[in-house]
């Protein structure tokens, strides 16, 4: 980088003595010019010159004799240089420093363009062939949250909860489409006629991508693990202990009646561990965790992390022999974006060329963007007038135009049947109304978010402004908003995604983490737990909704909450990309995507 920074002086300094940057070939200089221009010595000059000669950049014909300048020749032009730069960066894996580098030269947009245009064509599906081997199918893929922790016991984000299950198992697994808990590691289960034993039969032959097969022990640690002390603990807030009665029988015992308990060990956070491989080191075993599921990790570092397909998956071998996750930084502009939704089979701009053969997915997010209210911190939040005045003064279908996000305005956290018809309520004049009424005198709030909210989060605050309340956005990384930022702000900007519809519901009340159990005022907490053990105690799904449904409809009459927007994905498959399917949690399940050699095969 040094080198190309040097070049790049060189180039910048010629351009302002009167040439252009683009079309400059050729100058002439002298190497006194050159000691200013680096501030160094003529020595370390002519070390400079001989490297950028060496790196192929410039040609270089001293002058003879003193009094007599030199020439320089160009190799490269500005564009050119920079585009290259950053695509050798990016080739190695060095994609952080590929988009700094460009950020150095924010002035040069064809470049950026150029580039971005370029690094579209390195992402989507991609068929390897490899000397005396078959045909590699691999998925690449860009990301601008990177995860945060792939250890089922601490997850907290919903990407990272994908990832994991990719990599990881879990007893039973919920079908959404069937609404109903079905087989994964256990193939049966039952419960005794008080809902305080639950039983476990695994399956046989199930192994871990280290080799060692599944039995009772390895579940009997997981779970232990989880229990003891970890973010995801609630998921065993009814369990006393559990115990193998043999190497494929697991029992639950519990102190209270949980008929829920099956539908809470669907939960990504109930994923089984090894207890060989974990037992002897956990720095050692995160680096490179080994699960029993579809695919394996075998490179995890700051810019990416690669899959491999887990040949011997029991519940059926993945067609893709791989997954590359490219890390890119958080902080690139809106419009230089590459949304993995859009990077299908090598082709980026499919959406206005799509044909008719192309297959359309349209997602409507099952959860939604929301401001949670930090009711124990001091400030106008406390006040039920100032929150709801708020929620009044925020225009969501504004919010969604101006963002350019696709969505519905939210009145709660999943979408219901008329969500689509894009009711709400924007009453400016009622809010600033409401904010007399509370005695607001004009006091700022801080506003968490994280740094890919940007663009909601100036939407809230320009909102808020209309109506006299001024707004501090204090942006945050992933880990920050996961560990500090609920307790030192006001309000968090949230987005919650229910892949487990009651079992997501349930973690937003009871995991210690959460922003809204954070946030909720003592009382309120101790109602949601009462409502929460009556959730476990029936074995009636209608009535747990019915209960659910009480605690959501408290948290809006208290404006505990102010929801925003559900969000919507559209997306093109292009005819050659079979089987893939947005899950719950936003993203593809890598395991069931297979391709075809030709668009109009099958």
């Amino acid at each position: 980088m040094l080198t190309a920074e040097r070049y790049m002086t060189l180039l910048n300094h010629y351009s302002e003595q009167g040439g252009d940057s683009a079309e400059l070939r050729e100058v002439e200089v002298a190497l006194e010019d050159l000691t200013k221009l680096f501030h160094c010595t003529e020595r370390n000059v002519k070390l400079i010159i001989r490297k950028l000669q060496e790196e192929g950049l410039i040609d270089w014909s001293p002058g003879r004799g003193r009094g007599h300048r030199s020439r320089l020749i160009f190799r490269a032009n500005r564009e050119n240089f920079i585009i290259e730069l950053a695509q050798k960066l990016a080739e190695k894996g060095e994609y952080r420093s590929a988009f700094e580098f460009l950020h150095q030269h924010e002035g040069d947009i064809h470049a950026r363009e150029r580039f971005i245009q370029w690094l579209n064509d390195q992402f989507g599906a991609d068929k390897q062939l490899a000397a005396g081997q078959s045909c590699r199918d691999i998925f690449r893929l860009p990301v601008y949250k990177a995860p945060l922790t792939l250890d089922p016991a601490d997850l907290f984000y919903g990407f990272d909860s994908h990832l994991v299950r990719q990599i990881f198992d879990r007893l039973v697994q919920y079908d959404q489409t069937k609404g109903q808990v079905s087989g994964m590691i256990a193939h049966h289960w039952e419960p005794d006629e008080t809902g305080t034993k639950w039983t476990f039969h695994l399956r046989k032959g199930i192994r871990f991508h280290h080799g060692k097969e599944l039995t009772a022990e390895d579940v009997v640690f997981t779970f232990s693990r989880l229990k003891a002390n970890s973010t995801n603990r609630w998921l065993l807030s009814t369990l006393d202990r559990i115990e193998a009665l043999d190497s494929r029988t697991v029992v639950f015992r519990l102190r209270q009646p949980n008929w829920l308990l099956p539908r809470l060990l669907c939960s990504s956070s109930a994923s089984v561990l090894p207890a060989d491989f974990l037992g002897k080191d956990e720095s050692e075993f995160w680096r490179f965790p080994s699960g029993t599921g579809p695919f394996r990790l075998t490179h995890w570092s700051s810019n990416r992390m690669e899959l491999e397909v887990h040949a011997g998956y029991f519940l059926g071998r993945p067609y893709l022999d791989g997954v590359t996750l490219v890390f890119l930084p958080e902080d690139i502009p809106n419009s230089s974006k590459l949304k993995w939704e859009q990077l299908i089979v090598n082709d980026s701009r499919v959406p206005a060329r799509a044909g008719d053969d192309w297959r359309r997915i349209e997602t409507l997010n099952r959860g939604c963007s929301m401001i949670s209210w930090n009711r124990n911190r001091l400030g106008p939040q406390q006040t039920l007038a100032f929150r709801q005045a708020v929620n009044l003064a925020i225009d969501r279908p504004g919010m969604i135009k101006t963002t350019g996000k696709p969505g519905y305005p939210a009145r709660s956290f999943q979408p219901t049947d008329d969500t689509a018809l894009g009711i709400h309520r924007h009453d400016p004049a009622a809010a600033r109304q409401l904010l007399e009424e509370s005695g607001y005198t004009g006091e700022p709030i801080r506003l968490a978010a994280h740094y890919l909210e940007r663009e909601d989060a100036e939407w809230i605050k320009s909102q808020c402004a209309l109506i006299g309340i001024p707004v501090e956005v204090v942006y945050h990384s992933k880990a920050e908003m996961a560990k500090s930022a609920a307790r030192e702000s006001d309000a968090i900007l949230m987005c919650l995604v229910f892949a487990e519809d009651e079992v997501c519901e349930l973690e937003s009340y009871l995991q210690e983490d959460s922003f809204i159990r954070l946030h909720m005022p003592p009382e309120l907490s101790r109602w949601v737990f009462g409502i929460v053990d009556e959730v476990f105690a029936t074995d009636m799904p209608e009535k747990r909704r019915a209960l659910l449904q009480q605690i959501e409809y408290r948290l809006q009459e208290e404006a505990q909450v102010t929801f925003l927007v559900h969000g919507l994905l559209n997306t093109y498959v292009h005819p050659s990309i079979r089987g893939l399917v947005i899950n719950n949690l936003g993203w593809m399940d890598f395991k069931d995507i297979w391709l075809t050699s030709s668009p109009s095969a099958g």
